[in-house]
């Protein structure tokens, strides 16, 4: 079993990766000091190189959205191109559904389900 840090439920855990531009040595560091001291991140690992972004984290507690706007306001952006922006909005759809089904309550197989009667 791996040790997930406090607050990540792993069933709830979800990994993205994202190309950024602007991203220099400066702001990737106030980037990566911010992200990972939120409760329910597992990891940040940012390649200046390569200017991407790799991030681990519960999404029932964050979304993608909530992390892009961490990095605008270190002054770097999610890379427009095409295949970002489709992975971009595949990520919004996994990390809604993940947080649609934290909220679910599981009923009984032996009770009518909620808005069925």
């Amino acid at each position: 079993m791996t040790q997930h840090r406090a607050g990540v439920n792993e069933g709830f855990l979800t990994k993205h990766k994202l190309k950024l531009t602007d991203l220099d040595k400066i702001n990737a560091k106030a980037i990566q000091t911010e992200l990972d001291a939120l409760v329910a991140v597992d990891g940040v690992c940012i390649d200046l190189e390569k200017s991407t972004i790799k991030i681990a984290y519960d999404a029932s507690h964050h979304d993608i959205d909530e992390i892009i706007g961490i990095i605008a306001k270190h002054g770097a952006r999610v890379s427009g191109d095409r295949w970002n922006m489709w992975k971009l909005g595949w990520d919004r759809q996994v990390d809604q559904n993940i947080k649609d089904n934290a909220k679910h309550e599981p009923y009984c197989c032996k009770k009518v389900p909620p808005g069925d009667h």
